[in-house]
């Protein structure tokens, strides 16, 4: 296009040329009033035929600008915490730009897409931090169907209210539900394969098969803890897949305001080891239920894991459950309340409670500031106080 711009403003600087030198030649007046008007016609065709290019390479460029925009999609979301509490007698005062994360994603089609998630936690990552770089979520989507999608990459587990969507503004609670942070070890994402189905009837159902849990060996380490199922997450780190994991659920949106969901997954041995070791099968189930009526919506979860060997049962970790109960008030757009009852045992001798109430402040769509008090007994780790926190997502 730009040659063909230059090949004809040539031309017309030829023209013109030939035109004046031809004027020059002239002895008659009526000879050079002739040429001076073809000078002037070709002049403007050549202007308008100019113009018409290069609008045409402006809308060829600002298409394949638009296209390429189109397929691209990014996003993100983060927080930061205040948490002042008493715990166990200990005054404690900590701020923490708890994590930030950026959404990345492509459309390769219609039918075909990719989507991750980069997080940044605790904003400090050396030796000696706590601070973390992780890619939560990194897969590709193709449409089987109009309503059927498989995945295979790095995916949030299918399970809990919370483990797939997480963002600030759509919780309430400066931190997450203890319930999804300890019984599901939120946020829990593994590599894997995954099928979705949506039915008509306003049931949709999950299958994945993934890596699973293994927890420490303490033939290895005589101070691990071997059922401590949050710290077994492998992360699609180099994990071990001798025994993979088999995760289901199942949806219900048939009815406006309700959603009920129950889950499980089953894997052979939490050692992921090819010999025989300390620990044997674990199987997770669970279930929720959100309920929204007018301005109210209630929660309620439950989630129980049930560890089989000898081990597991000496240890007293055969059986580990927990479950809550929320009630939140959406007052307007920017004002929300709630009250939050959680209940969990990870061990024979444990039953943990904690009792959250707050609110939440969305000064403009996409940004949340949140402020809550918090009670726990001794087997939760009897730290009361208070929270703040900010959250946004894009």
């Amino acid at each position: 296009m730009k040659a063909n711009l230059k090949k004809h403003a040539a031309l017309l600087a030829g023209a013109v040329l030939l035109a004046n030198t031809q004027l020059a030649q002239a002895d008659d007046q009526q000879t050079i009033i002739e040429l001076q008007k073809r000078i002037e016609q070709l002049e403007q065709s050549m202007n308008e035929r100019l113009n018409a290019m290069a609008d045409s390479m402006d809308s060829v460029a600002a298409q394949q600008s638009s296209g390429t925009n189109k397929n691209v999609h990014i996003g993100g979301y983060g927080e930061m915490h205040y948490n002042h509490l008493d715990v166990d007698g200990t005054d404690t005062r900590q701020i923490d730009l708890h994590r930030m994360v950026l959404f990345f994603g492509y459309d390769f089609s219609d039918r075909a897409r990719f989507v991750s998630e980069f997080e940044v936690e605790h904003t400090l990552v050396s030796d000696g931090a706590r601070g973390a770089v992780e890619i939560e979520q990194a897969y590709v989507e193709l449409d089987l169907m109009s309503n059927m999608q498989f995945r295979s990459g790095v995916m949030l587990m299918p399970v809990g209210m919370i483990n797939e969507t997480h963002e600030p503004p759509t919780f309430y609670g400066v931190e997450r539900p203890v319930i999804e942070t300890t019984i599901i070890p939120t946020t829990w994402y593994s590599a894997g394969i995954s099928l979705t189905h949506q039915l008509d009837n306003g049931i949709s159902y999950d299958l994945m098969i993934s890596e699973g849990l293994k927890t420490d060996d303490p033939t290895y380490d005589s101070s691990a803890d071997p059922f401590d199922l949050k710290s077994g997450k492998q992360k699609g780190s180099f994990a071990d897949a001798f025994d993979l994991a088999v995760t289901g659920r199942v949806v219900y949106r048939g009815t406006a305001g309700l959603e009920l969901a129950a889950y499980a997954q089953y894997q052979p041995d939490l050692d992921q080891s090819a010999e025989i070791s300390y620990a044997d099968d674990a199987t997770l189930v669970g279930a929720h239920m959100i309920y929204q009526l007018g301005d109210i919506t209630t929660k309620a979860l439950y989630a129980r894991w049930d560890l089989g060997g000898n081990a597991a049962d000496a240890a007293g970790k055969a059986l580990q459950d927990g479950g809550y109960v929320e009630v939140n008030y959406r007052l307007n757009e920017q004002w929300g309340f709630f009250a939050r009852q959680s209940a969990w045992s990870q061990k024979d001798d444990m039953n943990a409670s904690q009792s959250d109430a707050g609110v939440n402040y969305y000064p403009v769509e996409g940004i949340v500031f949140k402020a809550d008090i918090q009670q726990q007994n001794q087997d939760a780790g009897n730290a009361d106080g208070f929270n703040l926190g900010m959250g946004y997502m894009f």
